[in-house]
């Protein structure tokens, strides 16, 4: 055959095979393709949202203060196709012979289930997994909620569960967890918030409940992915249409060190007084950040939990603390200066009361005739009230104009239902946006536009009354004070970051830089700092108080009746005491308040801020100090019970040195020093003298078991120095 011949019949059969595809292509696509993608839309399940991982919350020093850990539900599909069967039917490829093995009562399958669930016996976990297996269940959950590390080591670790999935049926499901690893119940949890275990529309759960979680959710939370999952082979693949996007980590101002120091010392009080709870804050003064902030309600005689944020949701009478803005304004406005007289006609022998209009005002305790600076030391509801009144009678819209030009209450916008109820009961509130607390109550101060405006108004708003404030702008208010006038706003958030990148960082913001003149608040200080040495916050040596020997502190106490919702009226309901304060008071770094819920019932007499809530205060303000201050122990002057130079323990002399060098310590007369290593031929050492740590390095090293008695330095031991000895030998060491 030639070669046009062959090339003819060549081209025929290209032209035949060509048009075999196209026949073909044209079955599959139009004759058949409804079957097709039929069976395509069969094997398809539904698209499935895939979860993306919610962002961290930090504190100042990076310590983790909620995350997302993964938690497992585990299953076993006991009716399971994923190896064909003999008999090609859905019948299961778990031999029965492996279930009794590993499942009896004892079995090591069931010995497993019950190391990582203990709230049931091996035997029963045994029971059900057999029942499970006899009845074909598909999905039998044999635990819930396993974490990461416990699902990690059944996987890999204990038996019959490490095996492969297709030898043991065992599926599982993937979620996250939200976490607090400094406890669900304290160290700011009520800050902190919490997370929606319930699914949203998307099919996807943590939304935040709460806290920095609810106002940052937008950040934390992140965007889910999308994906299927198709049977292919009998297998089922996850397969990704779009990838998920994680959340943002949210850097806050806690300091965790601070956070316990307050959590602790604010329980131990509400303990002491069987109060219903209390709250605190602390803020750094320069910055306003907030430091610590814990919200407490007793639920036992031994144990306090967190339950809301009181400092930004409670509206409550600020009682006495108020009355250092009247005296501020009425210094700053020249209507008084701190040595002008009231006589509060309130004496030991003739106990008085101030009638304005028909209100009765009273003090808890006589003080007679003062000036207006020692009025504010002994917290005198009627020199403040007359004071005021006297003053601004003829012109109250003057002293409420000044309370505004402060800018104590400008802190957020107002929702459409704050602004109606302000309208209706003559409110008014010149606020700002504040993300951070997303259920803060707007400040009601009453004016004189309002219909429940009465003659007594300017009088109860003096000393307290008639003005519903959170806790939030009383702080804000002394830290201002603290911070030579400048008024910070409280902040909480400092900077988001993502994938180690600072994508926002929130800078201090100044609400107001002069809240008076420097003369008025030298004057405010002065009245302050009297509170604590020697007036309402002074305590006693039966009876505590805020007055500290080792730090100096300013502040001022509060006593201030609570509103009883059923009676409406201030009968019946207990009080909130309170004391907000900074220190050190010669050069302020840090301002707090403390609040004691003292409803009837609570281990207490007559309640008072000063005995109640000062401790609390002092107790903080101590500990940080102790923990901040630069001095050495050099400068420090010894008190009466413990000598300068501390008492140094027999050990080794190089590392007894570098400790002394690094207290700033000249070298003292040291004990006799020893070797820890290398005892001598098996013979006990001579161990008196020196601290647990060392002793018991020491004689273990010879391989004896050493009992410990006491606490304090070795002052005796069971076996005499010297003594042959041989390992496994007992020894008791005794410390005093």
């Amino acid at each position: 055959m030639d070669y046009k011949k062959r090339f003819y019949v060549i081209a025929a059969f290209l032209g035949i095979y060509i048009c075999y595809i196209w026949y073909n292509s044209f079955q599959t696509v139009i004759i058949d393709g409804p079957k097709y993608r039929a069976k395509v839309e069969k094997l398809k399940i539904d698209s499935v949202p895939i979860p993306q991982l919610r962002g961290f919350i930090f504190a100042d020093g990076h310590e983790l203060l909620a995350g997302s850990l993964p938690e497992y539900d585990v299953f076993l599909d006991f009716k399971s196709t994923t190896i064909p069967p003999k008999d090609k039917t859905k019948s299961m490829n778990i031999p029965p012979d492996t279930i009794a093995y590993y499942f009896s009562d004892n079995g090591p399958g069931a010995q497993a289930l019950h190391e990582i669930d203990p709230s049931k016996s091996a035997a029963e976990h045994a029971r059900l997994v057999r029942n499970a297996y006899s009845q074909r269940q598909p999905r039998f959950k044999i635990l819930h909620a396993v974490p990461y590390l416990d699902y990690r080591k059944l996987r890999t670790q204990m038996p019959y569960f490490k095996k492969a999935r297709y030898q043991n049926g065992l599926i599982s499901e993937e979620r996250a967890h939200r976490y607090r690893p400094y406890g669900e119940t304290r160290m700011g949890a009520a800050t902190i918030g919490s997370v929606y275990a319930k699914k949203d529309k998307d099919g996807i759960s943590g939304r935040g409940k709460g806290g920095i979680e609810e106002a940052m959710d937008s950040v934390l939370r992140g965007k889910p992915g999308l994906g299927f999952k198709q049977i292919i082979r009998r297998h089922q693949t996850d397969i990704t249409v779009k990838q998920p996007v994680n959340g943002a980590n949210v850097h806050t101002t806690i300091n965790v060190e601070m956070q316990d120091i307050l959590d602790q010392a604010l329980c131990k009080r509400i303990l002491e007084l069987r109060a219903h709870g209390g709250w605190a804050a602390i803020i750094e003064c320069k910055s306003g950040k907030i430091k610590a902030i814990s919200n407490l309600e007793r639920i036992s005689d031994t144990e306090c939990a967190e339950d809301h944020n009181h400092l930004f949701e409670d509206l409550v009478d600020p009682g006495s603390t108020f009355k250092t803005v009247s005296y501020m304004i009425m210094l700053d406005d020249e209507k008084i200066t701190p040595e002008t007289k009231v006589n509060t006609g309130n004496y030991p022998d003739a106990r008085g009361e101030f009638i304005y209009h028909g209100q009765h005002i009273r003090d808890d305790h006589p003080v007679g005739e003062v000036t207006a600076d020692e009025a504010m030391v002994q917290s005198s509801n009627i020199s403040i009230a007359k004071l005021t009144t006297q003053a601004y009678e003829k012109d109250p819209q003057r002293y409420l104009d000044a309370i505004e030009r402060i800018n104590l209450l400008s802190d957020r916008v107002l929702s459409d239902s704050d602004k109606a109820e302000i309208k209706q009961v003559g409110y008014l509130r010149k606020l700002e946006l504040r993300k951070e607390f997303p259920k803060a109550q707007a400040a009601r101060h009453r004016q004189m536009t309002g219909r429940s405006w009465s003659k007594v108004s300017l009088a109860q708003i003096s000393y307290g009354y008639e003005t519903q404030i959170p806790g939030i702008y009383i702080l804000q208010f002394y830290n201002a004070i603290a911070n030579d006038g400048k008024m910070m706003r409280p902040y909480i958030v400092d900077y988001i970051e993502k994938d180690g990148e600072v994508i926002w960082k929130q800078e201090p913001t100044v609400i107001n830089p002069k809240i008076c003149s420097d003369k008025t608040l030298a004057a405010v200080r002065h009245a302050l700092e009297g509170v604590v040495e020697h007036g309402t916050a002074a305590g006693s040596a039966w009876l505590p108080g805020a007055k500290s020997k080792k730090v100096k502190i300013a502040g001022k106490t509060g006593t201030a009746q609570r509103f009883n919702q059923e009676t409406k009226n201030y009968s019946g309901a207990g009080h909130n005491v309170s004391f907000a304060g900074y220190f050190p008071a010669d050069d302020p770094q840090y301002c707090g308040i403390v609040v004691i819920d003292a409803r009837p019932g609570g281990n207490f007499g007559r309640p008072g801020g000063g005995y109640m809530a000062g401790p609390v205060f002092k107790s903080f303000a101590e500990q940080i100090w102790a923990l901040k201050c630069n001095k050495t122990l050099k400068d420090i002057t010894p008190d009466t019970l413990h000598a300068l130079e501390p008492k140094v323990k027999k050990g080794p002399l190089a590392v007894t040195k570098s400790v002394l060098d690094a207290l700033d310590l000249d070298t003292l007369k040291l004990e006799e020093s020893i070797e820890l290593s290398n005892p001598a031929n098996n013979k006990v050492p001579d161990v008196r003298g020196m601290g647990a740590s060392d002793a018991l390095f020491k004689l273990e090293s010879l391989g004896l078991r050493v009992n410990i008695v006491g606490k304090g330095a070795v002052a005796s031991m069971s076996m005499a120095p010297g003594t042959a000895c041989k390992r496994g030998n007992n020894i008791t060491i005794t410390l005093r």
